[in-house]
């Protein structure tokens, strides 16, 4: 979701025309003040996202964006799942590695309510100063610790070199990976499937509808595989 409601509006549209029955959303980052935002605001855009939801029809769930590093965040993720029926946890942005204690806690409470946390992820083939960015291996890291926990790592088609991200996670039968981003390479696709099993690959936009679509039509899968992607995974992921 955007701050915009303009934006909003195109996005439920787009969604609409691709034929989408569910959409998994969350604030979009770069419209808020800055990856470590204060609880106040954390708040406010998920107050904006859970009104879409209440506003959509049953389109849209909400998954509950949080600063690891603000205390207060956990018991409003709490708040938003169990009385407004957000489906998870995520993105888990660039405020800290998902591993340190204070997102830690996160992975707990999705534990104890069941639901997927979803982990922002880059696998860069350059340096970039983002300390925080979880890494496939860091993905890797707190999967193996919470072997319960439906992990899902964002966008590994967003740019880097998939192919070893997948080959990260392939060992840790609780991730997932989503196939939105803006990278049109190859191949992705068939390889994720291939090294994950098609029951832990996952369609995403990124808010890039047809790119990722189109991902999807034009990977040399069969038909059943495709749906699988487009939704009959996240409706396990997600328990609907």
């Amino acid at each position: 979701m955007f701050a915009s409601g303009e934006m909003n509006a195109r996005l439920l549209k787009a969604a609409e025309a691709f034929n989408v029955g569910r959409l998994y959303a969350s604030i979009y980052p770069f419209d808020l003040s800055s990856f470590r935002l204060p609880h106040d605001e954390v708040r406010r855009a998920n107050q904006l996202v859970a009104r879409v939801q209440r506003e959509s029809g049953g389109l849209v769930r909400g998954m509950v964006y949080v600063n690891p590093l603000n205390r207060e965040d956990l018991q409003l993720a709490r708040e938003l799942i169990e009385r407004e029926g957000f489906a998870g946890i995520g993105e888990l942005y660039r405020a800290c590695k998902p591993w340190r204690a204070e997102a830690l806690r996160f992975f707990e409470l999705a534990e104890g309510l069941g639901v997927p946390v979803l982990v922002h992820t880059a696998h860069r083939l350059y340096p970039r100063d983002r300390p925080g960015e979880a890494t496939p291996d860091d993905v890797a890291r707190v999967a193996r610790r919470f072997p319960r926990v439906k992990v899902i790592m964002a966008h590994v088609t967003g740019g880097g070199d998939w192919e070893y991200a997948l080959e990260v996670v392939r060992r840790y039968p609780n991730v997932y990976v989503d196939v939105g981003g803006s990278v049109p390479e190859a191949g992705a696709v068939e390889r994720a499937v291939e090294l994950l099993r098609p029951s832990r690959v996952l369609f995403a936009s990124d808010c890039l509808f047809a790119e990722s679509v189109g991902r999807v039509e034009s990977a040399e899968l069969p038909e059943e595989r495709k749906r699988m992607i487009y939704y009959g995974n996240a409706s396990e992921v997600f328990g609907e």
